[in-house]
Order: structure tokens, then C-alpha cells, then sequence
């Protein structure tokens, strides 16, 4: 009997911007469309990390389709007008957002050669993928553990998403949407929260009843049939809310009263009426692998016998990109075994290699997958390899002049060769720390010092959208400069401010003016001019409230400091010191 498994990514093109721009979450995104008379009006909308308050959070109700004046007056009534000042809005993307879920469902393959996104009606944006997981679920540890993994392993890469596994992908799509209704696993845990519960499992052929103690989807709403509004409300008014209502419903009657699209949805949920699986568009993307005829021991298998193997696969994937002229951005490289001497299937290991800029080269992709099958723990047993590009982009290519005219061509020749081979550097460090481990400093407009940088990609080029952290800087509320002005802050700040106390020599005068005296290790420092305060206070919405006084101070010996008293309790920090 086929299974499918349906990955639900809720809200999924504000996920998409989040996972881009991570700041966005401290602050309510909407993403909305603009319509043919000039209202906009919300596709979808998050605020992954509201303010936390002593007092039990206003639950916020917008739904899609309302338009955007009616869901801030929504905001402002529940967080206050500070909340909607604060707010991120952006234009609707439906062909990037289709792009980035079919880029994520060629990603979800590690669970299963067929994976494809959802044929989403009624104009509606498609959130969910579907994947056969019929004879790989097995190699997961069972339907729950694929279930349980798929929804981790999202969570993982900063994606909420839910999962359900059924007989037919209609039937997994209702669960995975209604995961605190659907059964939690091989039998439902009582004990486990149910706001807690990310997926579920349908035992095969509970669809198909309308009654008894299989029905496990019959209490369901009857919106998890995937039925427009005007069907919906039909139903509602012959009192049928729930699909075990729905299955109660003679064929006869079913015809007769209702539009074709109910027969049809009832036959896709009950597994009578095929529904394809299409893969993602653009599957052109080549692949290649290898099967052994017998199962190798990795013990037996050394290290440069499989570099070879995929050398190979990487350069019958690389032929037909070089001749449209692209280059690999993502490869999957997949080791799939077996227990052992002919035991049961595993799932297989999979080796995701990311590169900073399309490469066409096969010695540099076969670098970067040694540097991680050297952080991998090999299989006992090797079935195959297999090796799938996932993302492909152009390769910049440019001719290099054979006459230089004059010293600024030779200059910029040598400026494209150093900028390639910056690049490589990148995807090795990488390869060898982790993608995350390799970043750069970016300066971004936020008065509190700590916060105003972030780790960004080192290829990024894009300015960093700074509405998300306005705060109250010098009594100003609006929103702030790219960069602060040069000479404003130290070239060295301590990673936490450091507590100068009393007992270290802090001596002074005016309770609410700057030290004349501290003591910064075993060396006591002198206090000979001091320039401020400059008042630093966030704004509500960023957590616990900062609030401080600056002081730029000079000592006898020459140094000069940045000095900070807190404003809650009086007490004195060193955060940076001046070249």
C-alpha cells in the first residue's frame, strides 16, 4: 500500500524572508499583495518573537485576504501603535516564493526519490510537499521516526514546519495541518501537550471509514478536505462541519446537491481517485550515480577509491551545466547502504556541500566533498553513491586580455583572479568548519553596541534593511542611518561590558557625572577630561529594557575609554577603548 508523507511550512512566505533576514523576527512581517484599486491587502503575516510581559499574550487574529489598514488597526489594538510602527511590510513574491519551496523539496529527497510540491487550487500559494516515502520509511526506523526526523531536521535550518504520513497525499495533508487531532505516532500519547505535537502518523486505511474507532481523521474540519468557501458554506448549512459528517453522505446526494469539487476531494482523501505527484519545475538539474553489484565494506573501502568513484558522477554532472554555461552552487552527495550482509536498508548519508559562488570546476567540488566525508562517519556497508546537484547558478566567466592596454586593465584582471580565488578559500574553510562558522562583520544601524553588527555572508552584498531596529537613540524614535557617524565608537569593545566596582578603584565625585578614577586590571587609570553622556534606551519591543549614559574619558597616560553608567542601578562598565 503507498504512503506519503505531507511537510507543512505554515506561513511560508514570511518563513522564507525570515530565513533570509533573521532580525525580521523580533518585529511583526507582513507580506502583502496590492490590488487593482490600490489597497493592499495581507497574504500571510508572523511575529515569531513578540515582547514578553508579565501578562498572558493577546491572541492576534488576521487572516489572509484582510486588508492591511484593518489588520494594524488588528495589531495596534492587541501590542499597541509602537508594535505597527515597527512593523516590516513587503511586496508578494508568489514566483519566489514557488522557486525557494521547490528548491527545499528537491532537499527533502534525503527522505525519498520522489518528492514534489502541492498543486495548490483556488490561486491559493502553495505550502507543503509531498513525498513517497512507501519504501524508505523503513530505512528511517518507521513511518514516525521519518515523521519526527523531517520536522526536526527543518526546525533545524530555522524552518517550522509540520509533518503526517498517510495512505494518500490528500489524506496526509489534512493530518499534517491538523497534527493535534491526527494520532501522535504508532498510538496517540496521552501525556504529550498538544500544542506540542509537529507531526503524525494515520494507520494505513483509517481514511476510508466514516465510522468506528478507525476514523481517526472523521472529527477534522471539513476545510481539511482542501474545499473552497462557497462549498464550505454549503455544507455548513445542512449541519456538517466535520469530514466523518462528509462521509455519511450517500454518492446520490453528494452529486445532487453539491459542487463536483466535493466528489472529487472525497475521492483524492479516500485514495479512489489518483493524484499525481509532480516533481519540482526546472528538474533538469543532473544527477548521476553508482550502484555496486555487492555491498562494499567501508573498512575495505579506502577514502581515495571513493573520491574517485566521485570524481567521476561529479563530472558527468558538471557536462551539461558547462555547456549552458552554470556552474554548482549546492550538491547532495548520498552514500546508500545497507545493515550489512544483506540486512535490512538504512537510511542513507548525506553530504550537503554549499559554495559561496557557482563553480564549474571538478577538482574544487571533489576538495570540498573529501573535507566533509572527513567529518562524516562512513557506512559499515556501501551500496552506491549518488551524487544530485541541487542549486546551479551562472559561472562568471572573463576573458583575460592578451595586450594590456594600460595598468588599470592588468589591475582589474588581477583584481577578477583574486576575487576567484577569495572564493575558493571561502568554500574550503567552510568545508572543512561549517558554513556558519565562516561569515563577516556588517555594520548595521542599532544604537545598543552590541547588537549593531551581524554575521553576515561573506559574498553578501545587499544593504541590511534596518527598520526592524529602531530605537530610542538621544530621544530620537525614528529610524536611524545605515552606519553610525566615524569616530563614534571604539576600534576595540569588549564582547560583554566589564563591571568596574567600588573595590577596584572606582572613585566619583558627582553622583551623576563621570568617574576620576579606575582601576582596569592591576593598573589604576586617572580620569583627566570626560566628553558626554550620550544617552542610549531601546525601545519596549526588544526584550529587557538598556538603558545608559556614555562617556568618552581620558586618562593621564594618554588613553582614552568608553565609559557607561546603567540608569536601573548606577553601576559602571567599560565597553571599548579608543586607538
Amino acid at each position: 500500500m503507498p504512503r506519503f508523507m505531507t511537510i507543512w511550512l505554515p506561513r511560508w512566505p514570511v518563513q522564507r524572508r525570515l530565513l533570509d533576514r533573521p532580525e525580521l523576527r523580533k518585529v511583526p512581517t507582513f507580506v502583502c499583495r496590492r490590488e487593482r484599486r490600490g489597497m493592499m491587502t495581507v497574504v500571510s503575516w508572523a511575529w515569531p518573537q513578540p515582547p514578553r510581559s508579565g501578562t498572558a499574550p493577546t491572541a492576534v487574529r488576521i487572516a489572509p485576504g484582510m486588508s492591511l489598514a484593518e489588520a494594524m488597526a488588528v495589531l495596534a489594538a492587541a501590542h499597541g501603535s509602537r508594535a505597527c510602527h515597527s512593523a516590516e511590510v513587503d511586496h508578494d513574491d508568489p514566483a519566489a516564493d514557488l522557486a525557494a519551496l521547490e528548491k527545499l523539496a528537491r532537499w527533502c529527497r534525503r527522505f525519498s526519490p520522489t518528492a514534489g510540491v502541492e498543486q495548490a487550487a483556488n490561486g491559493s500559494m502553495p505550502e507543503c510537499i509531498h513525498v513517497d516515502v512507501t519504501g524508505t520509511a523503513g530505512f528511517f526506523g518507521g513511518e514516525a521516526a521519518i515523521a519526527r526526523t523531517a520536522t526536526w531536521t527543518l526546525a533545524a535550518r530555522g524552518l517550522h514546519a509540520r509533518a503526517a504520513v498517510a495512505d494518500t497525499c490528500a489524506a496526509a495533508w489534512a493530518a499534517a495541518h491538523h497534527t493535534d487531532l491526527a494520532p501522535h505516532g504508532p498510538a496517540p500519547d496521552a501525556q504529550a501537550p498538544r500544542q506540542c505535537r509537529r507531526w503524525a502518523v494515520v494507520p494505513p486505511g483509517a481514511q476510508r471509514f466514516a465510522v468506528g474507532a478507525a476514523a481517526v481523521l472523521s472529527g477534522l474540519p471539513v476545510a481539511a478536505l482542501r474545499l473552497d468557501v462557497t462549498t464550505i458554506g454549503m455544507l455548513r448549512e445542512v449541519g456538517i462541519d466535520t469530514i466523518g459528517g462528509v462521509l455519511r453522505l450517500s454518492a446520490k446526494s453528494l452529486a445532487s446537491r453539491f459542487p463536483p469539487l466535493l466528489s472529487r476531494r472525497l475521492a483524492e482523501f479516500a485514495g479512489t481517485l489518483a493524484e499525481p505527484l509532480i516533481g519540482p519545475r526546472g528538474d533538469e538539474l543532473p544527477q548521476a550515480c553508482r550502484s555496486f553489484d555487492s555491498p562494499v565494506a567501508a573498512a575495505d573501502a579506502s577514502e581515495d577509491a571513493l573520491m574517485a568513484v566521485v570524481e567521476e558522477l561529479l563530472a558527468a554532472c558538471l557536462s551539461p551545466l558547462a555547456a549552458s554555461g552554470r556552474g554548482v552552487l549546492t550538491l547532495q552527495v548520498r552514500l546508500e547502504h545497507a545493515g550489512g550482509g544483506g540486512g535490512a536498508g538504512r537510511a542513507p548519508n548525506v553530504i550537503d556541500v554549499g559554495l559561496f559562488q557557482p563553480s564549474g570546476s571538478v577538482r574544487h567540488l571533489a576538495e570540498l566533498v573529501r573535507l566533509r566525508l572527513g567529518r562524516t562517519r562512513p557506512p559499515d556497508w556501501i551500496d552506491g553513491i549518488a551524487v544530485e546537484v541541487v542549486a546551479a547558478g551562472s559561472v562568471t566567466c572573463r576573458q583575460r586580455l592578451l595586450f594590456a592596454a594600460s595598468g588599470g586593465a592588468e589591475h582589474d584582471d588581477q583584481a577578477t583572479v583574486s576575487a576567484l580565488e577569495t572564493g575558493l578559500l571561502l568554500d574550503r574553510l567552510s568545508g572543512r568548519l561549517g558554513r556558519a562558522a565562516v561569515f563577516m562583520p556588517r555594520a548595521v544601524a542599532d544604537p545598543q553596541p552590541e547588537h549593531a553588527w551581524i554575521a553576515a555572508p561573506p559574498t553578501a552584498t545587499a544593504p541590511v534593511n534596518t527598520q526592524a531596529r529602531r530605537s530610542v537613540h538621544s530621544r530620537r524614535d525614528d529610524a536611524l542611518p545605515q552606519r553610525m557617524p566615524a569616530g563614534r565608537r571604539p576600534i576595540w569593545m569588549a564582547p560583554r561590558p566589564l563591571r568596574l566596582t567600588a573595590g577596584a578603584g572606582l572613585v566619583a565625585v558627582a553622583p551623576d557625572g563621570p568617574p576620576v578614577q579606575f582601576r582596569l586590571g592591576d593598573r589604576l587609570h586617572r580620569i583627566v577630561t570626560a566628553r558626554g553622556p550620550e544617552r542610549i534606551e531601546t525601545a519596549w519591543w526588544r526584550g529587557p529594557t538598556v538603558r545608559r549614559d556614555y562617556y568618552v574619558v581620558e586618562t593621564d597616560s594618554g588613553a582614552r575609554f568608553w565609559l557607561f553608567r546603567r540608569l536601573r542601578d548606577g553601576d559602571w562598565f567599560l565597553h571599548g577603548a579608543f586607538a
